[in-house]
């Protein structure tokens, strides 16, 4: 049986994995659960897995936490560096990063250094720390196991396969809810309009992303990181119908396409299983699919791609400012203090006054991800608002 950690365990990939470990209650056992503020859904969990430790990381949450005669003799810690010593030591064979934001970073960079698989759904975590999270997995032979659809996919079409038999690979998009909206016309759109997704039920920092489509920017770079993949060789498509996840190209011509249906557990299920398989009931029939199309981007409509990708292409710390800044305008966005039309320009504002450097530790990264913040702190007043946890 395999010993989880679920850091996010309250968030969308959060409860997709819970309920993956439902349905295989022989194969998985939690043994820690971590969450930012949602105790109600947190004692539910804890009540389905009453041997797993806890971390609340809300301070505003500790007074409650402490007086719970049920969550306070679990809890193990109330801060974000809990989040890295329940990682490393709660007896975990596999610690799944489901969190948001860039809170994710140390705690995967701790399961890794101990020598503890992380599966990741965290895409923060290795656009701003893809270098030293794989430095630190290769020294203690740890993997580091997607959970994203696309690089899962890109796993499953790999296997088997050296890297220099690949001519590229291609990430599908969906296009996300405004893909068929006049791009003139963003100045006005509703946070309810963005976060009514067509394809896919995802929580709402990343459903905001993909309708930006900064995901599939995030995407290229965790791709570059994760399969040791140059810049020139990873594009992206747009694919409405969600049914194709990746697509690899050899180079013979061939291709390979891995398909499913737009749910998240059938790549969360590959991930916990990995390197087996387990049966499950969530396969589909081919006769089930819509007719499938693709596109190319049209990077009018999507400028904060087209940020994403020259931010891979300068590397160092530009990959931790592109995603500190989108991280701040999306959740300005949620909260009403910025048009979905500013998401872009906040971006492009921080990644042009905020110089990029080389990265040779965590804290070259954690120092450019603050001066971000700070810098979009001072030239828009705007909160450096929590990322939704």
């Amino acid at each position: 049986m395999k010993k989880l950690v679920v850091l996010g365990s309250t968030g969308s990939i959060g409860r997709n994995v819970l309920d993956v470990v439902r349905r295989h209650p022989d194969a998985f056992q939690v043994v820690g659960l971590a969450a930012h503020r949602n105790l109600d859904v947190l004692r539910a969990q804890c009540a389905e897995h009453p041997g797993a430790r806890i971390v609340v990381t809300d301070a505003a949450c500790r007074t409650e936490v402490g007086s719970d005669a049920f969550l306070g003799p679990r809890c193990a810690g109330m801060s974000e560096s809990s989040l890295n010593e329940l990682a490393r030591s709660s007896g975990a064979d596999l610690v799944v990063n489901a969190l948001v934001g860039f809170v994710g970073l140390a705690p995967t960079l701790a399961a890794l250094t101990a020598g503890i698989p992380v599966a990741v759904a965290n895409k923060e975590s290795i656009v701003a720390g893809g270098e030293i999270l794989l430095t630190a997995a290769r020294a203690s032979n740890a993997e580091v196991v997607p959970i994203d659809s696309e690089h899962v996919a890109i796993a499953q079409c790999l296997a088997g396969s050296s890297i220099d038999d690949v001519e590229r690979v291609i990430l599908t998009a969906s296009g996300g809810a405004l893909r068929d909206r006049n791009p003139e016309d963003m100045e006005h759109v509703s946070v309810d309009e963005v976060l009514a997704h067509p394809t896919w039920s995802m929580g709402a920092k990343i459903t905001v992303d993909s309708a930006t489509l900064m995901n599939k920017g995030l995407e290229i770079i965790e791709a570059h990181w994760l399969f040791a993949l140059p810049y020139a060789r990873i594009e992206v498509v747009i694919h409405p119908q969600s049914i194709v996840h990746s697509v690899v190209q050899f180079v013979d011509g061939s291709m390979l396409a891995q398909m499913g249906k737009p749910d998240m557990r059938l790549p969360i299920l590959y991930a916990l299983s990995y390197p087996g398989r387990l049966k499950s009931d969530l396969g589909a029939s081919l006769l089930e699919f819509p007719a499938l199309s693709f596109a190319p981007v049209d990077e009018r409509r999507y400028p904060c791609f087209r940020l994403a990708v020259a931010a891979a292409r300068a590397g160092g710390t530009a990959p931790t400012v592109l995603s500190a800044a989108n991280e701040v305008a999306v959740s300005a966005f949620l909260a009403g203090r910025l048009p979905f039309a500013g998401i872009p320009d906040v971006i492009a504002s921080a990644l042009d006054h905020v110089p990029p450097h080389a990265v040779s530790s965590l804290e070259d990264i954690m120092e450019a991800d603050r001066a971000t913040r700070r810098w979009i702190q001072e030239r828009y007043a705007t909160p450096t608002a929590g990322d939704g946890r």
